[in-house]
């Protein structure tokens, strides 16, 4: 079950986690898991926490302990990872190993026609040999890297629209002329690499979790702390995670978009 507290007070959430967690779980040598984004976050929190769990009447001699405080980036990779059999440091999707497939993807097409503007901005014409076009390609490359990355975590609906052929922007319009060709550049990666995307085995990952929830080395409560916001494809694990667990997610300061996107 997924259930969304929020507040504009960091502290109303801090003592909302207090509370949900002075109900134990029912294996008492379990770990609460709460991820934090910063760890000034997880100090902060443990101190509020620990004014409330196992004090005295109107006391603050409490403790907090046996809680993880992971971050929320490495509890959805971590889930994904275990559904999907793809470890982290070998995923060829990863944007520091993605540019290197890119680069070689845009070598071998970069004379042709739907790859004229980028060639053009890459001064293709010119002396390859030239450190500086070098430096600026490599640096291109990287960007577009790290683009298809944060394409596939905030936009996942336009990259399943790509894989089928159809060049579709964010809100599932036609791309404008000038940007088709980085739908052509994203499929042409796709079938160098020979591996779903991110996007496409989170989904699939997200079916075999909501099936099988005990691939994942969870408690049967996972919180999530002090959110301002939450991506389109961190969203979809969660929910996926809920089906099998208690996922609370503590919003602070959630904007309107992702408020009616979990409501």
């Amino acid at each position: 079950m997924l259930t969304v507290h929020r507040s504009d007070r960091a502290d109303a959430l801090a003592e909302a986690l207090a509370i949900l967690l002075c109900e134990p779980l029912d294996d008492p040598f379990a770990a609460e898991v709460v991820a934090v984004p910063t760890r000034g976050m997880e100090r902060w929190l443990t101190q509020r926490v620990a004014a409330v769990l196992g004090a005295s009447p109107g006391g603050a001699d409490g403790v907090c302990a046996n809680v993880d405080f992971p971050f929320p980036q490495r509890v959805i990779g971590d889930a994904v990872s275990a559904a999907s059999g793809i470890e982290p440091d070998r995923d060829p999707w990863h944007p520091e190993r993605l540019a290197w497939s890119l680069l070689d993807v845009i070598d071998i097409h970069l004379a042709e026609p739907w790859l004229a503007t980028l060639a053009t901005y890459l001064g293709a014409a010119s002396d390859p040999r030239d450190p500086v076009k070098q430096s600026r390609r490599l640096s291109v490359v990287r960007h577009l890297a790290r683009l298809f990355d944060r394409y596939a975590l905030h936009r996942p609906d336009m990259l399943a629209a790509w894989a089928e052929g159809r060049d579709l922007d964010a809100a599932l319009a036609p791309l404008p002329a000038g940007a088709v060709w980085q739908a052509e550049l994203w499929r042409r990666l796709r079938d160098r690499i020979a591996l779903p995307g991110p996007a496409e085995r989170r989904r699939r990952a997200c079916q075999r979790l909501v099936e099988e929830p005990a691939l994942v080395a969870l408690p049967p409560r996972l919180s999530l702390f002090g959110l301002t916001r939450l991506p389109t494809g961190q969203l979809e694990v969660l929910r996926a995670l809920a089906r099998g667990r208690d996922v609370h997610l503590f919003l602070l300061h959630p904007s309107p978009a992702l408020w009616s996107t979990l409501a």
